[in-house]
C-alpha cells in the first residue's frame, strides 16, 4: 500500500493500513515528509482524528525528535471526543528518547499566550520536567484559566519526590474551580503521602459532586498501611452517608482499599 492508498483508505476504511503505515514510517524516504504533513494539517482541519493519527505516525517514524515541534503544535489542536490515546503514547516515546531536544519546545509552548498552546505545552512538561519547574508551576497555578491550572497539576505530579510540588498540589484543594479541586485530589495519590488524607478529609462537604467522588480511592489508597488509616475509616464512613450514589460507590472502594469494615445494614 503507497501513502497515496493510504489517503484513500481513510476515506473508505476498507483494509489495513498499518502494516503499509509501519512500513513508510520506517522507509527513511523524506520525500514523503511534505505530502504526509499536508495530510496530517487536512485531517486536523476536518477532525478525523483516525487520519490524524496515522499521519502522526508515520512523520514520527521519519522524522523522530525534528518532528516534535510539528507534532505537540498538532496535539494543541482543538478535537472533539477524547481520541487521543495513541497520539499521546507516541508523543511521550518521542520525548522519553531525548528529553533535552524536546524540553526548549515544550518550554516555548508554555511561555506563550496562547491557551491551547500553553495546555499542550504544560501537559508535555511532565516527561521532561526539572526541579526548577516547580517556580514556573507555580505561576501556572495561578492562571486564571481553570484548564491551565488543572495542567499544571498534571505536571507537578511528575515531581513526586519534591516536597514543594506537594505543597502546590496541597493548595489546589481550595482551587475555587470544582474540576481543578478534584484534579488535585487525584494528583496527591502520586505523592503518597498519608498526611494528605487530613486535607482530604476536609472536602467531605465540598458541593461540588465530582470532587466529593474522587476522595473515597484517593484516601484509602493514601491512608493504607499507616497511623492515618483510622482518620482515613471516618472520612469514608462519612462518605458513605453522602446523597449521591457515585459519591457513595468511591468510599466504598476506599474503605475496600483500606480493609475497613462496613458498617452494618439495618
Amino acid at each position: 500500500m503507497t501513502l497515496a492508498e493510504v489517503f484513500r483508505h481513510v476515506k473508505t476504511l476498507n483494509g489495513d493500513p498499518w502494516p503499509a503505515v509501519r512500513q513508510l514510517a520506517m522507509s527513511g524516504d523524506r520525500s514523503l515528509i511534505p505530502p504526509v504533513q499536508a495530510a496530517l494539517e487536512r485531517y486536523l482541519d476536518e477532525e478525523d482524528w483516525y487520519g490524524r493519527d496515522l499521519m502522526v505516525y508515520i512523520l514520527a517514524g521519519l522524522r523522530g525528535v525534528a518532528a516534535f515541534p510539528l507534532l505537540l503544535r498538532a496535539f494543541a489542536r482543538p478535537m472533539r471526543g477524547n481520541e487521543l490515546d495513541n497520539f499521546c503514547a507516541w508523543l511521550a516515546d518521542i520525548m522519553e528518547t531525548d528529553p533535552p531536544a524536546c524540553r526548549p519546545t515544550v518550554l516555548s509552548f508554555i511561555a506563550t499566550g496562547h491557551r491551547e498552546l500553553r495546555s499542550a505545552g504544560l501537559w508535555a512538561l511532565g516527561y521532561v520536567i526539572q526541579a526548577s519547574d516547580v517556580e514556573l508551576l507555580r505561576h501556572a497555578l495561578a492562571d486564571p484559566d481553570p484548564k491551565i491550572r488543572q495542567d499544571a497539576l498534571g505536571a507537578l505530579s511528575s515531581l513526586k519526590s519534591d516536597r514543594r510540588a506537594y505543597e502546590l498540589v496541597l493548595s489546589a484543594l481550595n482551587d475555587p474551580d470544582a474540576w481543578t479541586r478534584r484534579s488535585a485530589v487525584l494528583d496527591l495519590r502520586w505523592f503518597a503521602d498519608a498526611a494528605a488524607v487530613e486535607h482530604l478529609a476536609r472536602l467531605i462537604q465540598d458541593p461540588d459532586v465530582s470532587v466529593r467522588s474522587a476522595l473515597g480511592e484517593t484516601i484509602g489508597h493514601l491512608a493504607v498501611g499507616t497511623d492515618h488509616s483510622a482518620m482515613a475509616a471516618d472520612a469514608l464512613l462519612s462518605l458513605l452517608a453522602d446523597t449521591e450514589l457515585q459519591v457513595r460507590a468511591g468510599a466504598e472502594r476506599g474503605l475496600g482499599v483500606l480493609g475497613a469494615p462496613r458498617p452494618a445494614a439495618n
